[in-house]
């Protein structure tokens, strides 16, 4: 199991040394053949063997973390992936394989991830044994075998940032005994030109040597900071689905546990038998229970339904009899109103007569006032006619006259009235 994470690294550091090859053949294709030739880059970067060695170092180690970088997107993907189901309670060990198969089940850069490989290492070992023995003992040499492959994963990132000052240094070494080598006292004073000239090429390979040693050590922090937090995000996804999810048995106690097993077995076998019996008899009686209901409600129904039909019939009668009512009370309304027609009709007619009578009032009363002239010789005749009555012991009859007489005054004054009220 520890063979396969070191023929993968082999493999990554293999891929990661020909980009560093191909980065460093690009660098220094762009530092020749480009106006960078006239840089501090050029300067600093091509004095002297050595700082050909430190940044084909550097590119290299460049390259593996920035490999590194790229599978850490991968990973994180990973992580958030739904990888087991959810689990209610412990589960027998023989589950396992299912498990296992559905990890296999899933696409191959799944499997290939870090869960992917610690979640097929954890199903495995149980589904190999055949119980959840030591499990724990094996989740724990899991997360320290893959603290272990992560630690040693950013070698090479560490060779380059520990190696490239001894290389600065070698290189400043270097430099200061080519310029100091040859060099007698005498020579001292016309050589000493191009003595501090080299002196001061020397620090470049220095300068570079530090710089991709720091650079080295800033991508081997955040990179392995990144992945520590992965691998412990790892761990505890393994202790919350795997470390309790599998029973285990210890073999002293698998006797007693089959007794128990078969005594559960029975007492479960006999309450089923009782509760089929149970459910048998509540289904029974359930059924008379609702046959009752049935026959109850077609008797309430069959009720309703005579109700309905007298009430119906009450209705009817009582809309008969409202019709009845109603015709005599539009007949009885119909006579009054021919009697008031009738009546109206008579008084209009009596109206009509006594308009006539007014009219002919107003003609006999026109006639008097034409004769009011006569009406003195008519007194005096009266008079003489009551005179030769009472001469004649005819008392009644003057009376009479003398009655018509008076009326006749009467009407003469009253004219007046009568023509205001005939004209009205």
């Amino acid at each position: 199991m520890s063979s396969q994470p070191q023929t993968t690294r082999r493999q990554g550091m293999g891929f990661s040394f020909l980009l560093g090859v191909a980065a460093t053949a690009g660098f220094y294709a762009l530092v020749f053949f480009t106006p960078l030739r006239d840089t501090m880059l050029y300067r600093y970067t091509t004095e002297h063997a050595v700082e050909y060695v430190i940044v084909a170092l550097f590119c290299w180690g460049l390259m593996d973390v920035l490999l590194k970088v790229a599978a850490f997107p991968k990973e994180s993907l990973a992580l958030r992936h739904e990888w087991l189901p959810q689990r209610n309670g412990r589960e027998p060990a023989a589950n396992a394989q299912a498990l296992l198969d559905l990890i296999h089940s899933q696409p191959q850069w799944l499997q290939d991830s870090k869960i992917g490989k610690r979640l097929t290492a954890a199903l495995g070992f149980v589904t190999e044994k055949g119980t959840a023995d030591d499990y724990r003992e094996h989740l724990q040499y899991l997360a320290d075998l893959d603290d272990e492959n992560s630690h040693s994963s950013y070698g090479l990132i560490r060779f380059v940032s520990g190696v490239s000052p001894v290389l600065g240094f070698l290189g400043t070494v270097i430099h200061f005994g080519t310029a100091l080598s040859g060099i007698s006292f005498d020579d001292l004073v016309e050589r000493l030109p191009g003595v501090v000239s080299e002196m001061g090429s020397a620090f470049n390979t220095t300068t570079c040597a530090l710089a991709a040693a720091m650079t080295m050590m800033f991508s081997l922090f955040v990179c392995e900071r990144i992945e520590r937090g992965i691998v412990h995000a790892i761990d505890r996804f393994i202790e919350r689905e795997l470390l309790n999810r599998f029973e285990i048995k210890d073999p002293s106690i698998l006797p007693f546990l089959s007794v128990v097993q078969s005594a559960n077995q029975e007492a479960l076998a006999s309450i089923d038998t009782t509760l089929k019996g149970q459910i048998e008899i509540w289904g029974r009686t359930l059924d008379a229970v609702f046959q009752r209901f049935d026959q109850r409600q077609q008797h309430e129904l069959q009720s309703w339904q005579v109700a309905l039909d007298v009430l119906q019939q009450r209705h009817q009668d009582y809309d008969t009899n409202l019709a009845e009512r109603m015709q005599q009370s539009l007949v009885m309304v119909d006579d009054k109103q021919e009697q008031h027609l009738s009546l109206i009709q008579t008084t209009v007619e009596k109206a009509v007569a006594v308009r006539d009578d007014f009219a002919g009032l107003a003609r006999s009363l026109e006639t008097i006032a034409r004769g009011e002239g006569k009406l003195a010789e008519t007194q005096a005749v009266l008079s003489d006619n009551l005179r030769v009555l009472r001469e004649t012991q005819q008392i009644d009859e003057a009376l009479h006259g003398l009655t018509a007489a008076i009326h006749l005054m009467t009407a003469r004054q009253s004219l007046p009235v009568l023509r205001g009220a005939a004209a009205a």
